[in-house]
């Protein structure tokens, strides 16, 4: 909950002195991903998959693939199709900031290195 209580916080700020969406999403799960890494390596937590997954879920963009998958179903194809771009935008910020500091932090298969 810390984690990704502070990865959220994290989001609203950095969305407010950076606008652009990417970036502030990158940077939270980034957050998300080596606070995770450190509570498990100071003993706090015992799973870090399940740290991270339970973490990052207030940054899953689950409301804009429902709004695209309705829009493409409705017709409605440019709206669909760009908002569909955003959420896969958005999970590949997400993905790329943890998987980052995965690397960074030596681990590799969620065993440590």
């Amino acid at each position: 909950m810390l984690a990704g209580g502070i990865g959220f916080a994290l989001l609203l700020f950095s969305h407010r002195l950076v606008p652009i969406r990417f970036l502030a999403e990158f940077l939270a799960a980034m957050a998300i991903g080596a606070l995770s890494i450190l509570f498990v390596r100071s003993g706090v937590a015992a799973e870090l998959n399940l740290l991270i997954i339970g973490s990052v879920m207030p940054l899953v963009p689950g409301l804009l693939i429902t709004n695209a998958v309705r829009d493409l179903m409705a017709g409605h194809l440019v709206s669909g199709l760009s908002k569909g771009a955003e959420a896969l935008l958005t999970a590949s910020a997400i993905g790329a900031g943890i998987a980052i500091m995965l690397s960074l932090f030596g681990y590799s298969g969620g065993t440590p290195s």
